[in-house]
């Protein structure tokens, strides 16, 4: 499914800090890497500079490599750095954008670039976005092997879990992958009144069908994950979707949020595209989006 990552690179440090997630695919998953480096017209005369930053990144990732048959190559293009990028991906039968999005004036507090902000919403292709913070690379570390896909009940929401079962595959004989599957429900609704709908509170009872319905779909998926060797955990919590994703993957220790751009929910309500852009906001694990078939 993913056969060769693209991996943009913008020159500052934290930009790097997304190859070891590369690197961990990359083997994972014998798929090639592409580094590119987009610099702007104004630095022209420069160009060899650039060139000779991107050839010193890419045979650093050569050496790390344990798997000889993997391709690396670097690119330099002049250009609009999220223009280029969403070209080259689809041009270069990408099948995974991974960048390190991080923000020029704050170094406390992650913001999402504009660069990876507009390569988002424009290109079709899934992304993978790494917060700034150097990888744990020890062999006790694995990155990437505890995943939680939050599923709002829509097919949209499940289109990552091709994506995920591909990620964790190649962990299963050892036992150190595992899937943790979300759905949360809403404490509240909108109840229509004489006048305005207004929001209430569910009733015990109604929430026990509902807890009881989210069971059901959890499970069923669950099991056909488990049927080929996959260790599944189902979660359901009652609250703020992005709030109590972030919150289980706290207690989850995952490493890994998976989860598609939007989906619809039992209202045929806009849900994973507000939540998901929150998650990723405030998201203190690597996230992986995916965008639904046919958006």
């Amino acid at each position: 499914m993913i056969t060769r990552i693209l991996a943009p690179i913008d020159g500052c440090d934290r930009s790097e800090n997304v190859l070891p997630y590369v690197e961990e695919l990359s083997q994972r998953l014998e798929a090639h890497i592409t580094v590119l480096h987009v610099f702007p017209p104004s630095l022209h005369l420069q160009q060899d500079v650039h060139s000779q930053y991107v050839t010193g990144l890419v045979d650093d990732i050569r050496k790390r490599l344990s798997r000889p048959e993997i391709e690396v190559k670097g690119i330099v293009l002049e250009g609009k750095p999220s223009r280029e990028i969403v070209d080259f991906a689809a041009q270069a039968d990408i099948g995974l954008i991974a960048a390190a999005p991080h923000s020029q004036t704050s170094i406390t507090h992650w913001t999402v670039g504009r660069t990876a902000d507009k390569v988002i919403r424009e290109t079709s292709k899934p992304v993978l976005l790494v917060r700034n913070g150097a990888a744990d690379r020890s062999q006790d570390h694995i990155l990437l092997s505890r995943v939680l896909v939050p599923l709002d009940g829509s097919r949209a929401s499940r289109d990552v879990l091709p994506y995920v079962e591909s990620i964790l595959k190649p962990l299963q004989e050892s036992g150190r992958g595992r899937l943790f599957l979300l759905h949360v429900l809403p404490g509240t609704h909108y109840a229509t009144g004489p006048a305005i709908a207004k929001k209430v509170d569910y009733t015990s009872s109604e929430m026990e069908g509902l807890h009881a319905q989210a069971s059901r779909y959890l499970e069923e998926i669950a099991v056909m994950l488990r049927r080929s060797g996959k260790q599944v955990e189902s979660r359901i919590a009652v609250g703020d979707a992005a709030t109590m994703i972030l919150k289980t993957a706290t207690e989850t220790e995952t490493n890994l949020i998976a989860m598609t751009t939007h989906g619809y929910t039992g209202f045929s309500r806009l849900f994973l595209g507000s939540v998901a852009d929150r998650v990723l906001r405030n998201s203190t694990v690597p996230l992986l989006l995916i965008k639904p078939s046919g958006h």
